[in-house]
């Protein structure tokens, strides 16, 4: 009978708003109103676009008095308080106050039944998945897990919170029949969003980069959803400002529409955002093997990327294609070279995104027994693709040009998207090549370190985890942990302390796409696969001594389960499939077989491949429905 409490609807002290340097002041709602009637409180403003917003709620206390003064719902005495409120976002008031009332007075579920349907629908999806690192600790708060990480290296409890935190907040922001999750989810704390959108040059694909591996394959059907309502649009931007057929996606788009809205060089001269995403939805189809979704919405949609690529690309003298305009995005040649704001020829990753859409559609359209006619094309296409460049250190070159030099000082990646989030280059298919990739990335964390931010970490992350480079990923976490995570785990643009780790600003706004990469480059450590072939434990830390990581997804819809460690010499892995199919699985270094499990070798020996040089164990796999795939093995750290 303690609780006393004053409730009221209204928007936070105006006098919070932040504006940053340079930009206009956010307007505030207009013709605001609020107002209490017992136990209903309601609020309601004008949007710009001349329709009400607003909410009402409902307050219900247990004992006690509730009173009515002014615009507030006064209680006193009371034991506990039970707040329900509806909101709507288009209407007018008068008549929306009304509709809403009337809802929450017919509600008559206590907390614990609404809560109950909500755990219920959000627990399915959530608890499909799970990790445990061995953390100790795990009782602590935000804050002091952060300031252990701002000693150098983020506590495992903290890596544990963090990747249930993205996952949590991918479930909140993205379902079915909604909008996709862009750079602020839910959340957004200011009154100009100026990042309310999807950003289709990074951000929107790393936001989804943790859906597949962690096994919330529905949560990209909005996305899809997204871009084949706007598909319309996106036909008159590749007709209207290239002449191409096919679509042309901006980088920049928003749910209204998906016509080009800036004449910034490095928006309009940058083609890759149709192709980029077109690798989640035949990703899609590859961790599912929804056979109707690569035929009725995956190839459709490739199709239209390859028709805009056999209209844009030039043929040069040597046969070889030319893309131009070109843009490697949001950066430029480091020697002073190219056009306004990055404007190039021959961008890396124009290539390499072109070369893995034309790749699957000449798969998918064989499987599918598809595009007869417009095959050829797209054979022919491919094999005049020039081949990746080197720079004099031996780095891949961001563009195949030889008048523009590499710059290595800039948070984009994207000339290595082949091998991530791309999976054309790997150590096992082209050694040499590999070998470029990885002194390009670590010459970003080293030579160009101060300009990276929290979403360029969580990328070169998940880059370091696709290298075999487990240390180094977690490094990468460990630098985001100390310079751009708020204490409430969200994720921001920049270094928020100005401790000198990354991007130098004036103001470091919230951006939740760095929270979904820290979660997908956690996964990409425990688990790297591609049709026929799984890697287990790919990248995994030193640090990581011991863990599990169950219910992971598999390319071909394989779950899998890890449990290792390291002071016990244990590895046990579990495939559980629904469709019959045999896979190559590859251990990690220091997996191997001991002595009681010789029955099991025995029987698998015909399968057993040893790989020179590696020190790891390959071999294949018949997975079949309804019976788990389990093997036990020792597995010891491997000698550096």
């Amino acid at each position: 009978g303690m609780l006393q409490a004053r409730l009221s609807l209204g928007l936070h002290d105006p006098a919070d708003v932040k504006r940053p340097p340079g930009r206009p002041e956010a307007p505030l709602p207009a013709e605001a109103e609020s107002g209490s009637e017992g136990a209903y409180l309601w609020y309601a403003a004008r949007s710009d676009d001349g329709s009400d917003f607003g909410a009402v709620a409902r307050v219900i206390p247990s004992e006690g008095r509730l009173t009515a003064e002014g615009k507030e719902t006064v209680i006193s005495g009371a034991d506990e308080v039970l707040v329900l409120l509806r909101m709507f976002v288009h209407g007018s008031r008068e008549k929306e106050w009304q509709r809403l009332t009337a809802e929450l007075a017919a509600e008559e579920r206590s907390y614990k039944e609404l809560l109950a349907s909500h755990v219920l629908e959000h627990g399915q999806l959530f608890e499909r998945t799970l990790l445990d690192l061995g953390a100790e600790g795990r009782g602590r708060s935000n804050e002091e897990l952060l300031l252990e990480a701002y000693q150098g290296e983020a506590p495992l409890a903290m890596l544990e919170k963090m990747w249930a935190y993205g996952r949590y907040l991918l479930i909140s922001s993205s379902r079915e029949g909604g909008s996709p999750c862009h750079l602020y989810g839910l959340w957004c704390g200011e009154y100009r969003g100026f990042w309310a959108f999807n950003m289709a040059n990074e951000n929107l694909q790393m936001i989804y980069w943790q859906a597949l591996s962690g096994r919330m394959p529905e949560l990209l059907l909005p996305v899809f959803d997204y871009v084949e309502r706007l598909l319309d649009d996106f036909r008159l931007n590749a007709r209207h400002i290239y002449g191409c057929r096919g679509i042309f996606i901006p980088a920049p788009t928003a749910p209204d529409s998906g016509l080009l809205k800036t004449i910034a060089p490095h928006i309009v001269h940058w083609t890759g955002a149709a192709g980029w995403i077109a690798q989640h939805y035949y990703d899609y189809y590859l961790y599912t093997r929804d056979r109707e979704f690569l035929r009725n919405r995956a190839l459709p949609f490739l199709r239209e990327v390859a028709l805009f690529y056999e209209d844009f690309f030039i043929t040069g003298e040597d046969g070889q294609l030319i893309s131009c305009p070109s843009n490697s995005p949001e950066n430029k040649p480091g020697n002073g070279t190219g056009g306004p704001k990055g404007t190039t020829v021959n961008a890396t990753m124009d290539f390499a995104i072109a070369k893995e859409v034309l790749s699957r559609l000449v798969a998918g359209a064989g499987e599918e027994g598809l595009y007869a006619e417009e095959v050829p094309v797209w054979k022919e296409l491919l094999s005049r693709i020039p081949g990746y460049q080197l720079n004099e250190d031996g780095a891949v070159r961001e563009w195949m040009y030889p008048p523009y030099g590499d710059e290595y000082h800039h948070r984009h990646q994207s000339h290595l998207y082949p091998m991530f989030p791309g999976k054309e280059i790997t150590r096992d298919k082209d050694p040499e090549l590999f070998q470029a990739f990885l002194t390009a990335v670590k010459k970003r964390l080293v030579v160009g370190l101060k300009e990276q931010t929290g979403w360029s970490l969580a990328h070169m992350s998940n880059l370091y985890a696709r290298l075999g480079e487990g240390n180094l990923a977690l490094e990468c976490l460990d630098l985001l942990s100390r310079s751009a995570v708020m204490n409430n785990f969200f994720t921001l643009h920049n270094d928020w302390r100005n401790m000198g780790i990354g991007l130098s600003m004036d103001w470091a706004p919230f951006q939740i796409d760095a929270n979904m990469g820290f979660t997908a480059a956690v996964q990409e450590m425990l688990l790297y696969s591609e049709p026929g072939r799984i890697r287990i434990l790919p990248a995994l830390p030193d640090r990581w001594r011991r863990g599990r990581a169950h219910g992971l997804l598999a390319c071909g819809n394989i779950e899998v389960d890890v449990d290792w460690d390291r002071e016990k010499e244990a590895l046990t892995v579990t495939l559980k499939t629904a469709l019959s199919q045999r896979v190559t699985l590859k251990l990690p270094r220091g997996a191997a077989f001991s002595d009681r499990d010789s029955g099991f070798r025995e029987s698998m020996a015909e399968n057993l491949v040893q790989l020179t040089g590696e020190g790891s164990v390959c071999l294949q796999a018949d997975l079949q429905p309804g019976s788990p795939f389990i093997m036990k093995l020792k597995f010891q750290q491997p000698s550096l």
